[in-house]
Parts: C-alpha cells; structure tokens; sequence
C-alpha cells in the first residue's frame, strides 16, 4: 500500500482475519497432514504439490525476521525477496542495497509521459506521470570485507535496519520512513564514503563538538550533512572519503537538510546519532466519540550515549490530523507524498472523525422507485450465477461477484423481497463453501514459508508477486460479513466463521497501489465482519484502516487540498500511486473512463467518504471522463469497451453531491460494471434522491450510522443499524437521539 499505513498489529491480525490461521485448532485430514479442518471448511497447509505457481521465497531475512510472517507490500518488501535490494523509497530519501554498497539518495520529481512508470507504455506522450527516481547521492561500503547479500535484520511499523554482511563483519543500515537521515553502523569501523558527479562539498566549514563533526555536502541544491563521531580519521580522495571510526563509536549517519540556518545545522547536529530501534503505531477507536486516534511512537537510542529526540517526518496526511505530541517544524522537504515537515521528537498523535459505516441503506419510500427496484431485481436474481467466471476464476473476479450479489441480498431483503434475498443468500454460500471446502479445484492454502494465505488459481499475481490480496479478500469479507448477518450460525466457527505486487520489485519505483476504493472497501469489511460476529477488536482495527486510508487516499489519488501534484501534471487524479512516483493510467488500459474510475469501486455506503471531495469535482467528474474519451477515440487507441463503460460508477459518485444530476446521468440500459447490478445502481441512486447527499459533519456513538442532508432545504436524515439482540439509544453529535431495535435499521427525520 505504498507503505501508507504502516502498522504491524493491523498486518498481522489481517492475516490472521483471512486465514493465518491457528492450524493447532483443526485436525490434520491426512496421513500426510496436508490439510486442516476449519469447522466446516478445510484449509491446505501448502499449496497442492501439483501446482506450479508459488511466490518467491522470502529467504534474505536475518535474526528475528526468521521468526515473523514476512510483510509483503509493504516499502521494504524487496529487501527480502532479492539478493541485493531494489529502491527503497523511504520518504524523502532512497536507498538502495548493492554489491558496491548501501546508496542513498534525495529524488526529484520529474514529469514525463507514462511510459516512466509502465516501460511496455511505449510510444506515449504527454505529461501523464511524476517520478521520483533514485539516484546515488552517496555510496557507503564497509571496508576488508565484501558483503554477500542484504538482508532484512529488523522492522517495526515504518522503520527498517538491513545487514550487509560477510561472516561476522557487517555493515547495518538503519532506515526510517519519513526520516531525513540514514544511521549506518560498521563493525570494523572501516568506511568507504563516495558521493556522485552530481555532489561536491558545500560552502559551509567543518562543524565540530565534543562527540561528533560535521561535514556538509550539496547535491545539485539539496544540503547533506555527513555526520561523524569527533575521533573519526578522514583520508580524502576524489569524490570519495576513507574514513576510520573509533572502536568505541563504530558509527555515523547522512541528513537531509531543508535549509541551512544555524538552528537547523544544530537540530540536525544534535540527533544526528539517534538510532531508531522501532516504530509503533498505537491507535484507538473510541466509539462513543466516533474518533480514530494514532500514537506515532519512536523507541530510540543515542550512540553516542548524549541524550537527544530523533528527527521525525510528518507526511500531509499526518499534519492536517495532528493533535499533540509534535514540535514546530524545523522545515520541509519535498517527497513524492508532497512536502515532508521535519520535527524533533518521539512521537506524535493524530485523530481522525470516523462518519461511520452502515452495512446497507433503508429502503426507498418512493412507491414507483420502490417498484421499478422489484422489477431490477428479478432479473439480476436470474443473472446471478451467470456473473461467475466472465472474466475468471480466481480470487478477484470470484470476489467482485460475490460482492455485488451480497449488495443486493440485502437490498432485496431491506424491500420484503425475501425469496429473493434467499435464492441470493444460496448461491453466495454454494459458492464460498466450494473454495472453503478445499476438495474443488479452486481452493486456499496456507504458505507457510512466508506465512500468508493464498488462492488458487492465482489471478494478477495474487501467488508468485504475493499482489492485491487485499483488494482480492475484501470481497470475501464484505460478503461472508453479509451473509453472518442473515444467518450467524452458517459464520460460527464451527462451520465456515474460521475462514474469513507485494514483492515491491518494479523497476525502481517500489511497490503500488491502483485501486485505492478496493482498499477503503476491505478495510470496511474487516469493520462490518467484527461488529456482526461481536468481535470488538477486529471492528476497531477495520475502523482504524478505514478512517487512515481514507485520509492517505483523499491527498494522495485525488490531492484534495493541492499540495501533493507537480504543478505541470495536469491530471484530476492519480489513478497510480507508487513508492516513487504516479501516474495517469490503468495496468490494462489508457483509456481514460477506466483510469479515472478504478479508484471510486465498488460502490458500497463504504463509499460515502468521497463525498468529502469538492462539489465542482465530483459534479464535472463524470463530464472529464466523457470528453477524456472522446479525445482518446478520434485519436486511434480505442480498446473495444463501450463509450460508456462504468456509466454506472460515475453516476454513483454523482449521487453522493449532487442526486439529481446523478438521476439525469445514469442510463439504466446502459453499461454495467462487471462488479455491479442495475438493482444496486438504481437503489443507490434514488436512496440518495430521498436521503441527501452524506453529511460528514454530524457522527455518533455507534459505528454503525449516517447522515444525509438535503442541500436545497437542509434537512437532515439520520440512520442508524443496531447488530445487538437488545434495544440500544444512538445519539448523534448534534443532539439527535434515536432508540434503534435489535438487529434493525433505522431512520429518523426531524419534522
């Protein structure tokens, strides 16, 4: 996810969420204890011996790393995947691990077409993408020794150490996401220091204190300060430096600095030696005040024994929520993420409104809606089977049908069509229980090498790249979170509640994340799946994702508030977001009805957070893509999809500001989303025509509500879901108290 949410408890429980399973609980099958049963289900404890798709080993780890399940798509995947790494892009510095060396970097953004982020985009023009990509500022090699491979020593939410090393000699590199610094650590205390053609030392004299000196470099105009313990021995060469640390400090560090004022050479001077052993992010939901709070927490050490704070990166995202905890800045350096603010400390705390998140809407009061939803609904009952395996058999495309035959499930039940919802109910059973019950040819297994649940067959990469897993199982989960709601015996543990690019190899330019809605919708999912089985931890952690993704995506896709973009983009969205860089384009396509619409599905009422975007913006969002197509055409790239494809999405965004409009964009015959129905397009749409538009400035105390406002007449309409067997009383933020039924959903409009 572009490291965007760094957080190792949330990996960890969603893995253990999708089937990082306690295999110590089921009962091996086999003689061979091939597999385990899961209530009902059955998982393989390794892929069939047959298949010949498995992800790569994960075998470049060192001491505790051993032990962990390897977090894949994450900054630093490579690391452990390769011998030497790829680029790590660790904001606003690169680094990268070489037979030569640990190189790091300070990128710039450049502009160019999109074929600097997809090299098979050949013959593309125009201003489609930013990147920043790595370049060498500075090579450090540990000296008597040649390293033979890098290895992953040590990870904490968002901070990294990688071992060089040959026998018992090593050069161990500390790196920080967000930081300004790499902290480097040599155990012979023999150093080789080479900088660019590009680098030369700066106008600034060599500063000096009692444990350390400081030597200051530029590459182009970005100011380095190298940073040595005050012993240290220097033979300069050539764009190079030999340097001998002391026995009793075997260590040293690179900044980054935003400006030379005195003050900040000092701050900089100062941490300098701060080793960050580990990060933490320490997050709480707080239901009754419908509010997310992140602790930012640094576990640090000063070599040199001088007690400072480290020098911490707060990205956009994290300074418009801040709350406490975080020094005024020294100054900002530019990153791909948009301006990085450089602080002292150890720590900071964000908070984050949560709006919540209904698992479905009321149903339409409008007789002639309600009755043209009846009709819609027959024939996408009828279809329902017939939406497997159009495009594949795997995990994904299995997965968007499942979604959106759930969707409407539950609409059809909202309406009293309940031999509907019940012939809807049985084909998503029939065919989650076919993969659960691992004796058909689609099945999981558990990869106990890397520690990660895997589908088969693979789809996109999902098993040898280890890619998307969580736009894949958000599917599931948003489904089997639907069908435990209608029947919580059937999401028992004891029949099938048990169930439930990651390498960052590409080119330079680290890991990425297209679908970033598909994202926001998993996260959603783990939410809806832990309030409807009563599991309060699991729906906190779905909240926490939830509200932190959203904020990530809101500046990062869309650049809500305009501090992110290169100012010769050009481009409403990035539909592409990477380690170092994004773009404006799709894997399969450059049409641009896709592009600009992969980040807003599946409409779900996960959905509801894009109505924080501009009213302008989203209104003229639809009428973009339109005229985007339209050029694209007359210029010879047609791909063969429809000129309306996904009509259906843009109308749904539309409804979110403005329903009207939305009503006058939508053809009902015309294109459907392959993860979509005519049924739930309708409903949105004419639910909103009732409700209003989703009003973010009103929460209450339960996770499970929303609020729509009229924005002709400003009337609020206030909903609300009660999972629980007893009555429970929702009070909203600004005084509306509503009595909710057990397992009811309802809504109250003041008169």
């Amino acid at each position: 996810m572009s490291g965007l949410l760094p957080c190792r408890q949330a990996v960890a429980l969603f893995g253990f969420l999708l089937g990082l399973l306690s295999v110590m609980g089921g009962s091996p099958t086999t003689a061979q204890a091939q597999t385990a049963t899961v209530g009902d289900g059955l998982v393989w404890l390794a892929p069939k011996p047959n298949e010949s798709v498995k992800p790569k080993p994960a075998q470049y780890r060192s001491g505790d790393m051993l032990k962990r399940a390897v977090t894949t798509n994450t900054w630093y995947s490579s690391v452990v995947y390769e011998t030497w790494s790829d680029v790590l892009h660790a904001h606003p510095l690169t680094f990268k691990a070489t037979p030569n060396g640990m190189e790091m970097g300070m990128p710039q953004g450049r502009t160019g077409p999109i074929s600097a982020l997809k090299n098979w985009a050949q013959g593309s023009t125009g201003i489609t993408a930013v990147t920043y990509n790595h370049r060498a500022d500075f090579t450090l090699k540990g000296v008597g020794f040649q390293p033979v491979d890098a290895r992953l020593h040590q990870a904490g939410d968002w901070n990294i150490a990688v071992d060089m090393r040959q026998d018992q000699n090593y050069l161990r590199s500390h790196i920080l996401h967000g930081s300004p610094y790499g902290v480097f650590e040599v155990s012979n205390g023999r150093v080789h220091l080479q900088w660019g053609p590009h680098v030369s030392p700066a106008a600034l004299p060599v500063e000096r204190d009692s444990t350390k000196q400081v030597h200051y470099f530029r590459a182009d105009r970005q100011l380095f300060g190298v940073y040595l313990p005050a012993d240290a021995q220097i033979t300069a060469t050539p764009g190079s430096l030999a340097i001998e640390l002391p026995p009793q400090a075997r260590f040293m560090s690179i900044g980054a600095l935003p400006n030379a004022e005195p003050a900040t050479r000092q701050a900089y001077a100062t941490a300098a030696f701060v080793r960050v052993d580990n990060t933490e992010a320490q997050w709480h939901y707080d239901e009754d005040q419908s509010l997310v709070t992140t602790r930012y927490v640094l576990t640090t050490q000063a070599l040199d024994g001088v007690p400072a704070q480290a020098l911490m990166g707060l990205y956009p995202h994290h300074q418009q929520a801040l709350a406490q905890g975080a020094a005024a800045p020294l100054g900002t350096l530019p990153s791909v993420r948009g301006p990085i603010a450089i602080t002292p400390g150890d720590h900071f705390t964000t908070q984050l409104r949560f709006n919540g998140l209904l698992p479905f809407w009321p149903k339409l009061q409008n007789p002639a809606s309600a009755d043209m939803l009846k009709e819609l609904l027959v024939g996408d009952r009828r279809r329902a089977n017939s939406m497997f395996g159009k495009m594949g058999n795997g995990t994904y495309w299995t997965g968007k049908s499942l979604g959106a035959i759930a969707q409407v499930m539950s609409i059809a039940e909202q309406h009293g069509e309940e031999a509907n919802a019940a012939e809807l109910e049985k084909i998503l059973k029939q065919r989650m229980e076919s993969w659960f019950s691992g004796r058909s040819l689609t099945y999981f297994a558990h990869e106990p090498g890397i520690g990660t649940l895997l589908g088969y067959p693979e789809e996109y990469f999902s098993v040898s790249a280890m890619n998307d897993h969580h736009f894949h199982y958000g599917y599931w989960i948003m489904a089997a979170a639907h069908l435990a709601r209608r029947d919580p015996q059937w999401a028992s543990k004891a029949q099938w509640g048990g169930w439930a690019r990651g390498n960052s190899e590409f080119f330079g330019l680290g890991n990425d994340q297209e679908s970033s809605s598909e994202a926001i919708h998993a996260w959603a999912a783990i939410a809806q799946w832990g309030e409807v089985t009563q599991q309060p931890q699991l729906k906190a952690l779905g909240v926490y994702l939830y509200a932190t993704e959203v904020s990530s995506v809101l500046n990062y896709w869309f650049d809500m508030h305009r501090t992110v973009f290169h100012p010769d983009y050009g481009k409403p969205i990035a539909s592409m977001v990477f380690g170092g860089g994004y773009g404006y384009s799709t894997w399969w396509t450059e049409e641009p009805r896709q592009i600009m619409g992969i980040n807003l599905l599946p409409i779900t009422p996960a959905s509801t957070y894009l109505a924080k975007l501009p009213t302008g913006f989203v209104e003229s969002y639809a009428s973009v893509a339109e005229d985007a197509r339209k050029a694209y055409d007359q210029s010879g790239q047609s791909d063969g999809t429809p000129k309306d494809i996904w009509q259906d999405i843009y109308a749904s965004l539309v409804g979110l500001k403005n329903p009207a409009l939305a009503l006058k964009t939508w053809n009902s015959k015309g294109s459907v989303e392959l993860g979509e129905t005519r049924s739930h397009t309708h409903f949105w749409i004419h639910a909103l025509n009732e409700l209003g538009a989703p009003d973010t400035t009103v929460w209450a105390n339960t996770m499970t509500h929303a609020v729509f406002k009229h924005t002709q007449t400003g009337q609020r309409t206030y909903v609300a879901y009660n999972p629980s067997d007893k009555a429970a009383v929702v009070r909203f933020s600004d005084g509306v108290i509503m009595r909710v039924e057990p397992k009811k959903l309802e809504r109250f409009r003041p008169q």
